[in-house]
């Protein structure tokens, strides 16, 4: 209830977006994904033809706003808050507040748009994972959360398409002694 809940929030505010397709300010983005059985999101880059998932997937609705610019509007600084919720093997929901810097020019962004994003903040689980436990031996409700974006779509449109690593860490020993999960992630954003 509370994730439709939170998918009608962000679909009504795409709704009223206006139709003029200038850069924004605030953004919705929706992916899902299926969490990786390989021990480091490293393993995910250097071996992407294996991926190794497990029956574990997730779904996530994300609130952006920029509250800054830097580098001549070249990086834009966001605030982000997610709702996932997680399904197959294990069933729970999953809170994120990461801040991300966003790249946004590049030479080829008059053809296709592309941003690419990465974002640190808190994760906290409603339950301690049970994939994450299978994964690592133990873990923990609090973690830290990273993202890494790409996306790209049409230079005139207010839509991308999104790829994410979703990731829960211990964080150097910070949170917890072991824990933690990477998913690779397909959605859409859009900017309004």
């Amino acid at each position: 209830v509370a994730f439709s809940g939170a998918l009608a929030l962000c679909a009504t505010s795409v709704a009223r977006a206006s139709a003029a397709p200038a850069p924004r300010d605030d953004a919705v983005t929706v992916y899902t994904g299926r969490i990786s059985a390989h021990r480091t999101w490293q393993d995910l880059l250097t071996e992407p033809w294996n991926p190794r998932l497990t029956d574990s997937w997730l779904v996530t609705a994300a609130r952006s706003r920029q509250f800054a610019t830097s580098l001549d509007g070249r990086v834009a600084w966001e605030v982000e808050g997610q709702v996932t919720y997680h399904f197959g093997d294990q069933s729970h929901w999953e809170f994120n507040l990461p801040v991300i810097a966003r790249w946004q020019r590049f030479p080829w962004s008059d053809r296709v748009r592309t941003t690419a994003a990465f974002g640190l903040g808190l994760s906290w689980a409603t339950e301690v994972p049970e994939t994450e436990v299978r994964l690592e031996g133990t873990s923990a409700q609090w973690l830290v959360y990273w993202v890494m974006e790409l996306t790209v779509g049409p230079p005139d449109a207010r839509w991308d398409v999104s790829t994410r690593i979703h990731h829960r860490s211990k964080g150097f020993g910070l949170f917890a002694e072991a824990g933690g999960m990477n998913a690779v992630t397909l959605g859409l954003r859009y900017r309004f």
